[in-house]
C-alpha cells in the first residue's frame, strides 16, 4: 500500500500526463493501462478498440446524441414524446431564483458530460447556494478533456432540470440496452445491463434479450442477488423496440431506459460507454462483441431531425 503522499503525487503525475501527452500517446497509454495491449486504430476488431476509435475520431452526430438536451430531438422524432422524461427548465447559468420556480423534487444534471447529476427529493432540505455553485461548476468543466472523448467538445454546456422519477425517495432501476447492429439483413445483437442502487451500493446484472443470464460480465461488476431482478419485466418487448429503433442507424448504441409508474422513459444515449473502460470476463467477449459491432460506420455528417422540441 503506497503512502498517501506518494499516492497523491502519483495521481498528479497521471493527470499531468493525461493533459499534456500528444494524442497518439494518450490513447495508446490509456488503452494499454485498461486492456494490457495497444489499440489497433487502423483495423479495430474488439469492442474496446471501436469505442476508442469513436473517442478519437467522432462523427458529428455523436455530439447530438450525447447532449442530454438536444438528444431529446432525436428521441422525439424516432420513438415519440411519450418516452421523454418531462423537464422544467434548461439554462446556461444557474441562479438561486431558478430554484424558486422548481417543484419540491427534481433532477439537476449537466447536458455535456457523464455523471454530473444530482437528485433532489426535497429542495427545502437542501443548501440551495451549494446547489447553485455545484451546477455552475459543472458548466465550467470541459468534459472532453477528461478521457478525450472528443464529441463532448461539440456540446454547448447547459443544465437541465427534469422530473424526479422516484419511488419511496429512490430512483428506479437503470436498464442499459447495448444494441449491436452488424449490417443490413442481420438482426440486432442485444445485452442488457440492469443497475440497482446507483447512488448507494451499486450492483449490475447482465442479461440477453430473452432475459437469460449473459455468460460474461465486467471485471468491476457485482451482480444483484435480489430475486425480482431475474423476473422478466412485462415491459421488456416495448423497451426492446424503443432501444432498437433508436440504435438502428448505428453499429452500436447504448440506450438507457427507466420504468416508472407503468411508463417507460429514455434516460440518455451513449456512444462511448465508460470511455472505453469496459473489461469483460471472460476476456474473449471483447472480441466477440466487437464482431457484432457494425464496422466501418457510414454515418451522416448531420441528422435530419424533423420536428424539433421546443427547447431554449
Amino acid at each position: 500500500m503506497l503512502p498517501l503522499k506518494v499516492l497523491a503525487l502519483y495521481r498528479k503525475v497521471q493527470k499531468l500526463l493525461d493533459r499534456t501527452l500528444p494524442e497518439p500517446l494518450f490513447y495508446q497509454r490509456r488503452y494499454f493501462i485498461l486492456h494490457g495491449r495497444f489499440c489497433n486504430f487502423r483495423e479495430p476488431k474488439r469492442f474496446s478498440e471501436k469505442i476508442f476509435h469513436r473517442m478519437r475520431y467522432p462523427a458529428p452526430i455523436f455530439s447530438l446524441l450525447a447532449d442530454k438536451v438536444r438528444a431529446r430531438e432525436y428521441i422525439e422524432s424516432t420513438v415519440g414524446t411519450q418516452y421523454l422524461v418531462p423537464y422544467y427548465l434548461v439554462c446556461d447559468r444557474v441562479t438561486l431564483e431558478i430554484f424558486e420556480s422548481l417543484p419540491d423534487s427534481f433532477v439537476m444534471k449537466a447536458n455535456h458530460s457523464s455523471g454530473q447529476i444530482k437528485i433532489i427529493a426535497n429542495k427545502h432540505k437542501e443548501n440551495l447556494q451549494e446547489l447553485t455553485h455545484k451546477a455552475n461548476n459543472w458548466l465550467e468543466k470541459d468534459f472532453s478533456k477528461l478521457f478525450r472523448e472528443k464529441h463532448y467538445a461539440g456540446i454547448q454546456p447547459r443544465v437541465i432540470f427534469e422530473k424526479a422519477l422516484l419511488c419511496n425517495g429512490k430512483p428506479p432501476n437503470d436498464y442499459k440496452f447495448h444494441i449491436f447492429n452488424c449490417g443490413p439483413g442481420s438482426s440486432p445483437y442485444v445485452f442488457i445491463q440492469v443497475m440497482q442502487g446507483r447512488f448507494e451500493k451499486l450492483t449490475q446484472t447482465l442479461f440477453f434479450e430473452d432475459w437469460s443470464i449473459a455468460p460474461f460480465n465486467y471485471i468491476e461488476n457485482g451482480s444483484s442477488q435480489e430475486p425480482h431482478i431475474f423476473t422478466t419485466p412485462k415491459e421488456l418487448p416495448e423497451m426492446l423496440e424503443i432501444a432498437k429503433r433508436l440504435s438502428a442507424p448505428f453499429g452500436y448504441l447504448r440506450v438507457d431506459l427507466y420504468r416508472h409508474d407503468g411508463k417507460i422513459y429514455v434516460g440518455e444515449l451513449t456512444v462511448t460507454p465508460a470511455a472505453g473502460a469496459y473489461r469483460f470476463l471472460p476476456p474473449e467477449w471483447d472480441l466477440m462483441l466487437g464482431s457484432k459491432f457494425g464496422w466501418p460506420e457510414d454515418l451522416p455528417p448531420a441528422w435530419p431531425i424533423g420536428k424539433l422540441c421546443n427547447l431554449p
